[in-house]
């Protein structure tokens, strides 16, 4: 006990004299492992090595487990004291300790010392170095000749550059966009094939972490950075600050830390705006009062809720419309409404749907050609995609145009040919006079705007309302009529932030009176046709192989529970992974009590 008294004294962390229970003792016995002191009894030596051989790997399932409870100071804690028990080194010491027999002891103790008393963070005052000369650093670390091989190796440290974009999308949801970038110099014989890090994002008021990942670097793909797209939750009271954290997995010391301020960010709105689906008597296909429009829908004959509500809307005035409503809710049958009442009133005006995929517009040139091609219409639909080409003639012709965003970008760039006069006789204008003509926009999924085609779109939505404004006030300066606007109109899914993207469609969104907010309609996301149970398992499997390998048979059996004679679709990430999980599905199938239940299904 004299003996661990006396390396209780030697050892960096403080521990309670004298030392009596076995927990301080294997305390001691690791700081010494880890400092490399010298220990005397043979009993002592037997324990420590005891001690050395476990402490790692318990530290490591402990770091884990905190990980995973989304503590973080415990788990940084753990995850710095694992590796200083396989290096033998403290995180408070300098990194360069790592590169063994590179740099005399004498210069080690005197880059530990220069900023130890002022508690200055060793890696970050190691890293400071490069901004010295060769020479300096030298007579720095008390070795005149080794300047330029300190900055050597500490180019070598692994450093991350850590970039970081936060965006508020709901009041409770943040979007964080990473950027982590390696700016170190790779060299086999220090960092072998890969290096791996811990990032997590933390609130160090809460001590809580809110998401963490394990990311490799590898060395045939040194130094490209890599991308991670976060949404990181916001709580009330919102924090002065959220960190981001991104430590090494195997060199000690090397931790790095980014603030990321929160209170200039501007949150949105406590409530998300949601239109209320209104308990109205189905409105019957003949409200369009048009035989030949009455045909098109002979199969049902009245129109589902969302399609009564936004009836006379549709057919009835020329506003801008923004739909937000779940899968399956006729989104598409409220398009063909806004499309027959724009051809009602403008015989030669031009449709253009755009579709974010070219599988998508051609599903709907598909549809619409059966439906608004054969008579009693006869309308002339065609596609615009990169596989298709048209002249100008035929476009002019046409009634309704399905194409997607960049094919329609590029076409109507060149809307008012080479002369400033919107009505010049050249050929270059008349080659595009039909983008004047265009009287209905309709894109579909415009949630997309968000994503990186999205700048398409809004050159596209920006372009049509400068056309349409441009047009009207030269007809407005020839003519008696007024002419009409361009309407725009978009389809979605149900968004967090609907008045955003209605007020840059068009709709006035601010004010009071009976035409704020006209045209908006955000439906929840439960309003849908057929009502819909949601049931979610999480797997918490780290790997993508492994965790796919756990999902199959969970899989299977919520086949059983909820859809045993009814079809049923599975989603995964490859064509490799389709094979294994319907074989998998197969064999569970097959072992179960009746092994033809799905047959006929």
């Amino acid at each position: 006990l004299d003996e661990v008294d006396s390396l209780a004294k030697k050892a960096p962390i403080p521990v309670e004299l004298p030392v009596h229970s076995s927990a301080d003792k294997c305390f001691v016995l690791l700081q010494t492992f880890i400092s490399k002191e010298m220990i005397k009894s043979f009993t002592l030596i037997s324990d420590t090595n005891y001690v050395a051989s476990n402490a790692g790997r318990v530290a490591r399932a402990m770091f884990e487990i905190c990980l995973r409870q989304n503590q973080a100071d415990p788990a940084l804690k753990l995850l710095r004291m694992a590796k200083s028990v396989d290096k033998r080194m403290w995180w408070f010491q300098t990194p360069l300790r790592q590169f063994d027999g590179e740099i005399p002891s004498n210069a080690l103790r005197a880059l530990e010392s220069r900023h130890s008393r002022a508690g200055y963070d060793q890696f970050e005052s190691t890293v400071s170095l490069l901004d010295l000369q060769a020479g300096e650093v030298g007579q720095l670390v008390r070795w005149q000749k080794g300047g330029n091989k300190v900055q050597r190796l500490i180019r070598m440290l692994p450093r991350i550059d850590i970039q970081c974009d936060i965006q508020p999308v709901t009041s409770s949801v943040f979007r964080f966009h990473l950027t982590l970038t390696p700016t170190f110099n790779w060299q086999n014989r220090w960092h072998g094939g890969a290096e791996s890090f811990w990032m997590w994002i933390e609130d160090s008021d809460n001590n809580r972490i809110y998401h963490s990942e394990h990311i490799i670097f590898a060395r045939r793909t040194h130094p490209d950075p890599v991308t991670l797209d976060l949404s990181i939750p916001a709580f009330e009271p919102l924090p002065q600050q959220y960190f981001v954290r991104v430590v090494s997995d195997s060199w000690v010391g090397v931790e790095q830390l980014l603030s990321v301020p929160l209170k200039d960010v501007k949150m949105p709105n406590q409530k998300t705006p949601y239109t209320d689906l209104l308990d109205l008597t189905p409105l019957p296909t003949t409200a369009l009062q048009e035989p030949n429009y009455e045909e098109l829908y002979s199969k049902f004959d009245t129109f589902n809720p969302i399609q009564t509500q936004l009836f006379h809307i549709l057919y009835h005035t020329d506003c801008p419309i923004f739909l937000g409503a779940p899968t399956g809710s006729g989104k598409t049958v409220v398009a063909e409404l806004a499309l027959l009442r724009m051809k009602r009133l403008h015989p030669k005006g031009i449709c253009v749907y755009i579709a974010p995929l070219k599988s998508l517009a051609r599903e709907r040139l598909k549809e619409w050609r059966k439906k608004l091609g054969s008579p009693p219409l006869k309308w002339k639909v065609l596609e615009l995609s990169g596989d298709t080409h048209h002249d100008h003639r035929a476009l002019s012709s046409a009634d309704v145009l399905v194409c997607t965003p960049e094919k329609w970008d590029l076409i109507s760039r060149g809307w008012n040919g080479n002369d400033q006069s919107s009505f010049s006789d050249s050929n270059t204008t008349n080659g595009k006079m039909f983008v004047k003509r265009v009287r209905l926009l309709v894109i579909d999924e415009i949630h997309l705007l968000g994503e990186d085609r999205g700048a398409v779109l809004e050159a596209i939505v920006s372009r049509t309302r400068f056309i349409s404004k441009f047009v009207a006030d030269k007809q407005a300066d020839e003519a008696t009529q007024l002419y009409d606007f361009t309407r725009i109109m978009g389809l979605s899914t149900a968004l967090a932030n609907p008045d955003d993207l209605a007020d840059w469609i068009g709709i006035e969104t601010k004010g009071i009176g009976t035409s704020v907010r006209r045209g908006l309609y955000n439906f929840r996301p439960s309003v849908r046709p057929i009502p819909m149970e949601v049931h979610m398992q999480g797997f918490p499997g780290r790997h993508y192989c492994p965790r796919m390998a756990t999902m199959n048979k969970p899989c299977y059996a919520a086949i059983r529970d909820h859809s045993s004679n009814k079809p049923t679709l599975i989603f995964v990430a490859s064509r490799r992974q389709t094979r294994l999980t319907a074989m998998d599905i197969i064999s569970y199938a097959a072992a179960d009590d009746n092994p033809k239940a799905f047959l006929g299904c």
